[in-house]
């Protein structure tokens, strides 16, 4: 099948977008489909703060105009972008598979609540297929009858190896610099605890996530900005815990959790939907914005007798994903917008 790919990020972005379409089209690839990858950034865009608006697409229009796509794959959801090449490519009459990743939730929430319930109910009915990647939010989706869980995957032997030993207690954060991956409640829940932080990841909030930490009067704080894949496998061979402390829905899934769980880190993470569909079958859930609940969890797992349970299960669990296994459901979901036939795919 000839594929394009519509997503707000690929590589060389650091993100779990990026991820995600990095390892999909790989796999899809592999299996001998013919696939086009476009983002925000080859279309007219505005950033305002951390928000990117998109306010031109003509470089994709031609792409969906004149590519003759056996189907066209969106990746949302990102405001300005996901939304109208959704209704652009159906103008044009093609097959549009959605991949909802995750609801808008940031600023100006009561417009957004409104936009998320406008997006679902409406807008989503004119997608031949929806995909989503937990039971979670497999049931928040209104709109599209045809809906699919296919969970992300995650290259265990990339990660997997021998860990490297070390002195003390050691804890380990990757992701954006960006307010809703809850960095700063996981700051504040270093107070008084005994171990060393290592932080990976860079954005738009760095800076002052940096100067919190000296607020705070924290030590044994360590900032790497982004690191290359290898160095971050290092990283989580030599972490006792990865923590994803995210504070909103726009954390929907946490690849970085299967990551270090491969790695044999125990992980810590928010209970919220979509995450919690992937962490509660080998790790600690937390309540979001509760750096006290957050060290309790953090105390429980320095006793590493407790720990090594959590790694334990952690490194079966991961066996599951496969990326392999994404493409070929993928592949199917693909085949069935096409001819119109649906068989739902459920974990």
């Amino acid at each position: 099948m000839k594929l394009l790919h519509l997503i707000s990020e690929k590589p060389p972005v650091i993100s779990g977008f990026s991820r995600v379409i990095s390892k999909l089209t790989e796999e899809l690839t592999n299996m001998g489909h013919e696939v086009h990858v476009l983002c925000a950034r080859d279309c007219n865009i505005k950033l305002v703060g951390d928000i990117k608006l998109v306010t031109g697409t003509d470089n994709i229009h031609r792409y969906i105009r004149n590519g003759n796509y056996d189907v066209i794959n969106i990746h949302g959801h990102t405001p300005t972008f996901s939304d109208r090449l959704l209704l652009d490519s159906k103008l044009y009459g093609n097959r549009v598979v959605y991949v909802l990743h995750c609801m808008v939730n940031c600023y100006f929430k009561p417009l957004f609540t409104l936009y998320n319930s406008v997006f679902n109910n409406v807008l989503l009915r004119l997608a031949d297929a929806v995909v989503v990647s937990s039971e979670s939010y497999y049931n928040l989706v209104q709109g599209c009858p045809r809906k699919y869980v296919v969970p992300w995957g995650v290259d265990v032997e990339k990660f997997s190896g021998n860990r490297a030993t070390h002195n003390g207690y050691k804890l380990l954060f990757v992701g954006q610099m960006r307010p809703y991956k809850g960095l700063d409640v996981f700051l504040q829940a270093m107070n008084k605890l005994d171990a060393e932080l290592n932080i990976v990841g860079d954005g738009p909030y760095k800076s002052r996530y940096e100067k919190y930490a000296q607020k705070l009067g924290l030590r044994n704080i360590n900032f790497y900005g982004n690191v290359s894949d290898d160095q971050l496998r290092q990283m989580y061979l030599s972490s006792d815990v990865l923590v994803l402390p995210s504070v909103s829905l726009n954390e929907a899934f946490g690849l970085v959790t299967l990551e270090a769980a491969s790695a044999g880190c125990a992980v810590v993470a928010s209970d919220l939907p979509g995450l919690r569909d992937v962490v509660k079958e080998f790790g600690l859930l937390v309540k979001p914005n509760d750096p006290n609940e957050l060290r309790d969890a953090l105390l429980t797992l320095g006793d590493r007798a407790v720990r090594e349970q959590y790694v334990t299960k952690g490194k079966e669990v991961v066996k599951e994903y496969s990326w392999q296994r994404v493409a070929e459901n993928y592949t199917k979901i693909y085949s069935e917008a096409i001819s119109g036939d649906y068989t739902p795919i459920t974990y």
